[in-house]
């Protein structure tokens, strides 16, 4: 089996996604806007699809994006490879019936072929050594006209987002490999590069977060020019068999 890179955050940060995706003004300092967009651009992206059948979260974490999802679906099921992140998740989703948790590798899915209808791989394939291994497990586990949706940080020549990364990846490599597995993949953009480097100042660090917990989150906003953003949402549809 593949190597998966040890995740260590909800060791130390307990379940940190859901901290700081918290809107309560009494939580602004822990709040992070950019991350809290994230998810809700992966929710809005599976609206969209107009599917209200069965999904797998793959790396599901802490268990939010299953939070967010579950009362569209009619099955949700997430897995991480981490023990620590599935404990969490288990407690988290404790009010959620049709959610459950299960302890397994990206690489090894312990599903049936046809499972789903939606598959999830938010922020996991840049943690992976064998990412074709993984699209692989989500093409077997999804139905023939089921979608992928995949979110990863874009590639930067400066420097990485995150040294656990074991690769990032620049829009047109990423189209490339997924399209190796999906007939159909859409490639947008989210995280404006010019509120990243506004948030990154002591200044934008406070209003940012205010202004998206009071008015509106600038980290939703979307385009189709990579340039002006940090991070990739892939929408992959007729997975080849």
């Amino acid at each position: 089996m593949a190597d998966v890179i040890a995740f260590d955050k909800y060791d130390t940060l307990g379940a940190y996604h859901w901290i700081e995706c918290d809107r309560r003004y009494s939580n602004w300092k822990r709040y992070n806007p950019a991350v809290d967009a994230r998810y809700q651009i992966t929710v809005n992206t599976i609206t969209n699809l107009g599917v209200r059948g069965t999904l797998l979260d793959i790396g599901c974490g802490d268990g939010l994006l299953l939070a967010r999802i579950a009362p569209l679906m009619k099955r949700v099921t997430g897995v991480d490879s981490e023990e620590s992140a599935i404990r969490l998740a288990r407690e988290k989703l404790r009010e959620f019936s049709n959610c459950r948790v299960i302890h397994a590798s990206s690489y090894e899915l312990p599903s049936a072929n046809d499972s789903f209808d939606v598959v999830v791989s938010a922020d996991v394939i840049e943690h992976l050594k064998d990412p074709s291994l993984h699209l692989r497990e989500c093409c077997r586990v999804l139905k023939p006209d089921g979608a992928l949706v995949l979110t990863t940080p874009k590639w930067r020549p400066d420097r990485k987002w995150d040294m656990r990364h074991e690769k990032e990846y620049r829009a047109d490599e990423l189209r490339a490999l997924l399209s190796e597995y999906f007939s159909g993949v859409s490639l947008n953009f989210f995280w404006p590069t010019r509120w990243s480097r506004f948030y990154a100042t002591k200044l934008g660090w406070r209003l940012l977060k205010l202004l998206a917990i009071q008015l509106y989150n600038p980290f939703l906003r979307t385009g189709s020019e990579p340039r002006k953003f940090g991070q990739i949402l892939a929408a992959c549809r007729q997975p080849r068999r």
